[in-house]
């Protein structure tokens, strides 16, 4: 069989958030479909289709429908299986959906399964998730694994694996056709951390923004809108060869910023190019002594957030940015890429003193490791293998993907401990003999890298687990720094065949910012 997971964490001790707790004290995620493409059973955000039974009375469990926050959720308690009868006479039709989506909470579950159930032709099959506990998982499951004909579903049923009794809180089951075109952001760009008092914002909520004459220009050629990606106020752009910004009545003086700062989100984009033009001293377009230069983006990084941090000592023929009128964006594929754009600002990076910078203006070295001889965590170098997440729930610190002269980068801020993890696709690492990374910081006192392996068993906790941490004392500040460690050197890491988590930590606690690239094993 092919199993596919999403949004499966496994959280340290102390650090998964439930306290304790017994029932979940938010409510579950708002889902992010378009109601057109949804097939809703349960959910306060769309209209669910008609249920004959639910439960039904052959269910082995508790039922009651309770309030979590303000939100209707389902509570299972002692739990066996339960089950839910859409209509036996007029059976539903998911061969148009493509995955079903639950949320759950649970304190006490150890594995959960979702069956679906044909009953017109006697046909039917279960998925299973082990489960995280004392937090709202979402779970997304591709229809295509459910092998059965699901043309005439009639029932639909949680089971608990073992059987038992466990309490389940459940929300928001639908299905859903997962969007092919039109691609949007479903969470807000990363929160920017520069005092305001060293930025000039052009569009952020975080800071006052200046005035901007208009966000399109007649010359543009892209369609423009304001739209809310979770809740918060983003500009979009669609159809885009080229927009033109401007703030021509009140020009920009941005001598005193040394970086132009922005975060992108696109679902297709092969390049983004960034102009800034100076209109110069006159403070006229075409008088002489305008100045202009455009930065490219190769190959940003899609369906993500990524944090654009671009020196504007990069803008090489814009001598001057004293009278800053426009900001040209361009996309290519032209004419047909979307951007979403948000935090666009100028910021001054050298904070009075230090004589350095607070981050990097060059990439990391590139590799040279061959590819075959590789198993690549992050880097734009390589083919990363499947990583669920290189920001667990139970990390201290923020993280955003940030460019570094056009290199995808990590960088965590106010970071104490951040959690990398592969636990849906552990990593087979026994041929590996080395682990590389590399870090740039301006203000850690120690960099640590922890490695663990959750064992034959693939589960945390299991009784197989090891683990190592090494510790790096006063790292070199304010340059790239190539970490090349025999993986002999993790001497509590007696097995590697399931590699699942990566912890990297700094000193001073929730006070240290790095930057991280080339996350790789190798041999």
């Amino acid at each position: 069989e092919t199993f596919y997971f999403d949004n499966i964490e496994v959280t340290a001790d102390g650090g998964g958030g439930g306290g304790g707790n017994d029932a979940p004290t938010t409510a579950a995620p708002t889902p992010t479909q378009d109601a057109a493409n949804v097939i809703a059973i349960y959910s306060d955000a769309y209209t669910p289709i008609t249920v004959t039974e639910f439960p039904t009375s052959w269910s082995v469990s508790g039922y009651e429908e309770v309030q979590i926050a303000g939100n209707n959720t389902v509570k299972y308690a002692g739990l066996d299986y339960s089950g839910i009868v859409t209509d036996y006479n007029n059976p539903t039709d998911l061969t148009g959906m493509t995955h079903v989506h639950f949320d759950y909470w649970t304190a006490d579950g150890e594995e959960i399964g979702l069956k679906l159930v044909n009953t017109v032709i006697s046909q039917e099959d279960i998925e299973t998730r082990v489960t995280t506990k004392n937090e709202w998982v979402s779970v997304d499951i591709a229809l295509d694994d459910f092998a059965f004909d699901r043309s005439q579903v009639t029932q639909i049923l949680f089971d608990n694996i073992p059987a038992g009794n466990i309490t389940l809180y459940m929300d928001n089951l639908y299905f859903y056709t997962e969007a092919t075109g039109g691609d949007a952001p479903t969470t807000a760009a990363p929160t920017p951390t520069e005092n305001s008092a060293d930025v000039i914002s052009f569009f952020s909520d975080a800071y006052n923004d200046v005035t901007v004459d208009t966000w399109r220009t007649d010359w543009s050629s892209a369609t423009f809108e304001d739209v809310m990606v979770d809740m918060n106020a983003t500009k979009k752009y669609s159809d885009l060869d080229f927009v033109g910004i401007e703030t021509v009545a009140n020009q920009v003086n941005a001598s005193s910023m040394t970086n132009l700062r922005m975060d992108i989100w696109t679902p297709n984009a092969t390049l983004f190019g960034v102009k800034l033009v100076d209109f110069g001293e006159d403070g006229g377009f075409g008088g002489g002594d305008d100045v202009e230069h455009q930065v490219n983006i190769e190959n940003p990084a899609n369906n993500e957030w990524v944090s654009l941090d671009i020196p504007l000592t990069d803008f090489v023929g814009l001598t001057k940015t004293s009278n800053i009128a426009q900001m040209i964006l361009v996309g290519q594929p032209t004419g047909t890429t979307t951007v979403y754009i948000d935090n666009i600002y100028f910021y001054d990076s050298g904070n009075g003193g230090g004589g350095g910078n607070d981050a990097p203006t060059t990439a990391a070295p590139d590799p040279t490791q061959a590819e075959a001889d590789v198993i690549s965590i992050f880097s734009d170098s390589y083919t990363d293998t499947a990583v669920d997440t290189y920001r667990t729930d139970w990390s201290s610190g923020t993280l955003e993907t940030t460019d570094i002269n056009g290199n995808n980068v990590l960088k965590y801020v106010g970071l104490s401990f951040a959690g990398i993890e592969t636990v849906a696709s552990q990593v087979d690492a026994s041929e590996m003999t080395h682990i590389h990374l590399d870090v740039w910081t301006a203000d850690a006192t120690q960099f640590r890298v922890k490695i663990v392996d959750f064992g034959a068993d693939g589960g945390y906790q299991g009784g197989d687990d090891t683990e190592h941490e090494i510790a790096y004392d006063n790292p070199t500040q304010g340059s790239w720094i190539s970490y090349d460690i025999p993986l002999s050197d993790f001497t509590g890491l007696v097995n590697k065949s399931n590699l699942a988590q990566y912890i990297l930590s700094a000193a001073p606690a929730n006070q240290a910012t790095i930057y991280v690239d080339n996350i790789y094993l190798y041999k």
